[in-house]
């Protein structure tokens, strides 16, 4: 089967309840994402063109049925396309059983706000909210915590905690009104700044690799901003933030020369949409053409101000930050059919894989002094 990399940024999307993907199943799944995915979402899943799929941030929703919609149907005008027909349903299933398999932290995560009233005095615990209707009741795209500003009321959270790390946990949080956290139904938080401390609960609670419950109950004083921080702690150190901010509006960020080579796709003003942009360690940054084989611009002193390219967080396209190396454009492979196959990133040199005349050979983008860059071929 033969597919178009060019309409290929299908996956933007992604989440499911269970994590144990079958052995068979999984390097299927592994294999589909490196001939499909990988140009548009990276080669780790950390983005380039097409947004990441190992942040927590899933625009259409990180529910089963949301992601399976999403690679069925695809999204018209966007270079996601539908793959109903493009993959047998066995395929499908197992490249979104592999990609949730590389999730960690919450997901799937529902906000519902109550009013006051009804909780006063009164202990919190899910059981309260059952004869109570929600004042509002919204699905949070970023997967952590937030109330919109001058919002007011309780707080009902329920998410899914996704565990690729098994081990002791247990949730950091500093005192601030009244919570409760609860992790497949057994209450392992409870804090209220009303009551005595030994009242209070923060047990550390093993976890098993895969997907948990969680219930989030929380109020604090009225107030024009949510005030609430937390994070769910591994016994390793690593933490995953309980409370965040909505992402509707930009949220640019800076992408930057790093001891290690990286390769980059996003949308530049006046670059083809397949270049790949080679960002050294001496900050040169190399924009080459898989489609023909050639350096098109290069920079030195060079980052990219990336603003998502998701719509709704920020409609500004990327721009290349760096001065221009002159005399840079050149043809590096002459062939009479040429089939880009993969990059990969070694140390501080990137490699870029292609198909010239039924043989296999690598163009090799090195830094060269400070400001500068060399170009071999294997």
């Amino acid at each position: 089967m033969k597919f178009n990399h060019s309409l290929v940024c299908v996956l933007a999307i992604l989440g499911v309840q269970a994590a144990d993907v079958d052995a068979a199943d999984h390097s299927r799944a592994e294999t589909l994402y490196l001939q499909i995915c990988f140009n548009c979402h990276g080669p780790k899943l950390d983005g380039g063109k097409g947004p990441a799929l190992v942040d927590a941030y899933w625009r259409h929703g990180s529910e089963p049925e949301a992601i399976l919609k999403a690679i069925n149907k695809g999204f018209p005008g966007s270079e996601m396309v539908a793959f109903e027909e493009a993959l047998p349903e066995s395929d499908r299933i197992a490249l979104r059983d592999f990609l949730v398999a590389k999730q960690e932290g919450l997901r799937e995560v529902v906000r519902r706000v109550y009013p006051r009233a009804p909780f006063q005095g009164k202990r919190l615990e899910p059981g309260l909210f059952t004869a109570v209707k929600p004042i509002s009741h919204k699905r949070l795209p970023e997967n952590v915590f937030y109330l919109d500003r001058n919002q007011d009321g309780v707080l009902r959270g329920t998410a899914k905690i996704h565990v690729r790390e098994p081990g002791e946990y247990r949730f950091v949080i500093p005192p601030r009104g009244r919570s409760s956290i609860y992790v497949n139904g057994k209450e392992v938080f409870y804090y209220d700044d009303r009551t005595k401390k030994h009242r209070h609960i923060n047990e550390t609670f093993v976890l098993k690799a895969g997907v948990h419950d969680m219930e989030f109950l929380h109020e604090e004083k009225a107030s024009h901003r949510f005030r609430f921080t937390g994070a769910l702690r591994h016994e390793s150190g690593k933490k995953w933030p309980l409370n965040g901010r909505s992402l509707q509006g930009n949220v640019p960020k800076i992408i930057a020369a790093e001891p290690e080579a990286k390769v980059v796709r996003k949308s530049i003003a006046g670059l083809p949409p397949r270049a790949l942009l080679c960002l050294l360690p001496n900050q040169v940054l190399v924009a080459y053409n898989p489609t023909d084989g050639s350096v098109l611009h290069a920079w030195h002193s060079a980052s990219i101000n990336q603003t998502p390219s998701l719509e709704d967080r920020s409609a500004k396209p990327s721009e290349i930050k760096g001065m221009p190396i002159p005399d840079t454009e050149r043809e590096i492979l002459e062939s009479d059919t040429l089939r880009f196959l993969r990059y990969e990133m070694h140390l501080d040199t990137v490699h870029l894989v292609s198909l010239v005349d039924g043989e296999e050979r690598t163009v090799i983008i090195a830094p060269e002094g400070t400001q500068s860059f060399k170009v071999s071929i294997q």
